[in-house]
Parts: C-alpha cells; structure tokens; sequence
C-alpha cells in the first residue's frame, strides 16, 4: 500500500528534476567555451626595424704611427758662444727664419779686412785700366794680369769669408714646429752639436702595413681616414703615397704610408693611429638588424611585417658591418618592416603587437669595435 505524496512535494521533487537536468545540459558548453577562450592565440610582442640602405667600402682597418715628413737636427758649424736666440721652446717657424746666432766678432773682422783687400784691389784694377786707356803700352801684358789675378783672389777670399758668416747662424731649413733648446745664451757650443730639432708638420705621414692579400688592392692615391686617441671626435684624411714593392719576409705584411693635411699642427709624430684605407668606390646594399636574421641549417629568413601579421622570408646576405647589421642582397625591399625582437614566438599564423622601440643609449666603446675588411655608411 502505497503512500500518497501532498502535491507541493510532488511539484518540488519536479523542479529540482529539472534543474539538474539544465545544468547537467548547459556544464559541457560552459566548459567548452573556456577552452575556445584560452586557444584563441593572443598577439605576440614584437620590436620591428625598416630595411635601410647602407654604403659599403672595401676597406681595410689598421694601428700606425704617425712620423713627420721631414725633421732636421739644427747646429752651427762654426764653434763659439751663443749670443742669441730668437725663438721659444715649441715655437713654430717658416723657412728661412733666423733661429739662433754665435758670437761672430772674429769672423765678422775677417769680412770687413776681405772687404777692404777687396776694394783696393778693384781700384788698381780701374786705375790699369784708366791707364791703359790713355797709353795702351805703358804696362806689359803680365803685369797687367798679376793686378787683374789680385782682384780675383780678392773677390773669392771675400765670398768665402761671407759664406762663412752663415756658419754662425742657424737658419730654419722648412716650416714647423721647434722642439727645445739642448743649451741657452751664453753657453758655448762645439760645431755640429744639436741646439734644437725642427719638424716639418703639414703634411704628416702615417706608417701601417696591410695583409699580403691585399696587396694587389693597395695603391699609391688611395683614399685614408685616421682617428687618434687625443681628438676622438675628429677625422683626418689624406692619401696613400708609398706601397712598399715587396712583402716583409719577418711580418709577412705590406708596409704603406699616406700623407695627411695637418694645417693647425694637431697631429703630432709618434702617435698611435687607427686607419681605414679605401680600396676602392663605396657600393650600395640592404641592410637589416643582424638579430632579425634566423638561421635553420643552411636557411636564413627572416620575420616581414604586414600590418599586424608576419611573412617568413627567406634571404641572402652579404657583408657584416660588425656594428649589428648585416647587408642582403636578395629577398627584401627597401623600407620593408622586420621583427626585429620577440621573433622566438612567431608562427606564420601569428598576429603581432608592435611596441615602440627604446631609446639607445650612446655606445662608449664604438672605438673599440673588432677591425674588418669591410666598412658601411649609412
């Protein structure tokens, strides 16, 4: 015998029946839609750089020292006492300037007594000949000659005792610049003994040596920058004036030398040098970040962006740079935008979100940068 439910229990026994039927029905699509939200791929992060066009040289980098064209040791050749010197250690000068002078006293005496033995022999020869004039024989040919040999002795004795006056000077040889002065005024000094150094200074010279596999390249007109330590914001150019004709059998290199313009006298012998020769004319190519270049095997490609989507392209390179680009000479146009970061989470079904770029700091050890065969502008 059965027990007869009220009707309110009936209809809530029903209810709850159907609200765990609705649940049970709506958990599968619940979930399902949680899934689709979390596969939904989200956009990748990326830092994009445009394709640019660089120049490069073919170019060689290499350490020298810088030498003065021409220097000279400057001394009397006479030995007496300094009475005077007209110039400051380190004074520049121009050629045919008077530097230094010796107490000429005693040869300057033997000038004026030329001198004189000079003049009366002129005017014996001048009376000969008044004489001659008025009575062509009143003088035998030879005596006539001896007056006449007089003279001659006499203007050779007075030539050479006023050459001999330079004896007692120094004289600036060529433009440049004076090192110090071994003695002062008033010492005596011994004939050929340095009082001072001149260096000619514009133009200067820079020796380096290049590999012997460039020496089919180097010639003398060739185009080179230098940068030394003391100016390094500065450049200075010049040309190759010497390309030595055979190979150091010690280094196995070739020695080179260019000629720099040095007007203001910055560039000083004995420097160190860094210097880039020019081989010849600059080329134009592509370049792009050396990061956005991936590599699989052989492969290289990179990320191409199309508005928020990527293309992988493949590419072949060119020349390195060495300061983070490298060059492409087939599959990118100029202008084209690369990722440049976050390259590591693309697919080709990937969507981007480009962010902008931070600003670099200035590179304090650009100068330090490893030497290359290869050099780019852009």
């Amino acid at each position: 015998m059965g027990i007869a439910l009220p009707n309110f229990s009936k209809k809530w026994v029903f209810m709850a029946s159907l609200g765990a039927c609705i649940l049970f029905l709506l958990s599968p699509l619940s979930s399902f839609a949680k899934d689709k939200k979390q596969q939904t791929p989200q956009p990748v992060a990326v830092t994009v750089e445009p394709v640019k066009q660089g120049y490069f040289y073919d170019l060689v980098q290499e350490v020298g020292k810088l030498r003065a064209v021409a220097s000279s040791d400057l001394s009397f050749t006479a030995a007496n006492k300094i009475t005077k010197i007209y110039f400051n250690n380190g004074d520049k000068v121009r050629k045919g300037d008077l530097i230094a002078q010796l107490d000429n006293t005693e040869a300057k005496a033997d000038l004026d007594k030329s001198k004189s033995t000079l003049a009366l022999a002129q005017t014996n020869v001048d009376r000969v000949n008044d004489l001659l004039q008025r009575e062509p024989y009143a003088l035998s040919k030879q005596n006539v000659d001896e007056v006449k040999e007089k003279l001659d002795l006499a203007k050779a004795d007075y030539q050479q005792k006023l050459a001999a006056m330079k004896d007692y000077q120094i004289i600036a040889p060529f433009d440049g610049q004076l090192t110090s002065f071994t003695q002062s005024v008033g010492s005596h000094i011994a004939a050929d003994t340095a009082l001072v150094t001149l260096y000619q200074l514009t133009p200067v010279e820079v020796d380096y040596a290049v590999s012997q596999k460039d020496f089919g390249k180097a010639n003398k007109g060739q185009r080179v920058s230098v940068t030394v330590d003391a100016y390094k914001d500065r450049t200075f150019y010049g040309q190759v004036s010497y390309v030595a004709p055979a190979i150091d059998p010690n280094s196995g290199r070739v020695t080179i030398r260019a000629k720099l313009d040095n007007p203001d006298y910055a560039l000083a012998p004995g420097m160190f040098a860094k210097i880039k020769h020019y081989f010849g004319h600059r080329e134009t190519q592509l370049l792009v970040p050396q990061n956005s270049v991936q590599a699989n095997n052989e492969e290289r490609y990179v990320w191409v962006v199309t508005k928020n989507r990527v293309q992988k392209r493949d590419v072949q390179l060119g020349k390195n740079t060495n300061n983070g680009y490298v060059a492409v000479t087939q599959g990118l146009k100029q202008d084209e935008l690369v990722v440049k970061t976050g390259m590591q989470n693309l697919t080709s079904s990937s969507t981007i979100h480009i962010l902008e770029p931070k600003q670099d700091k200035p590179d304090k050890t650009s100068s330090d940068a490893p030497h290359t065969d290869n050099g780019v502008s852009h």
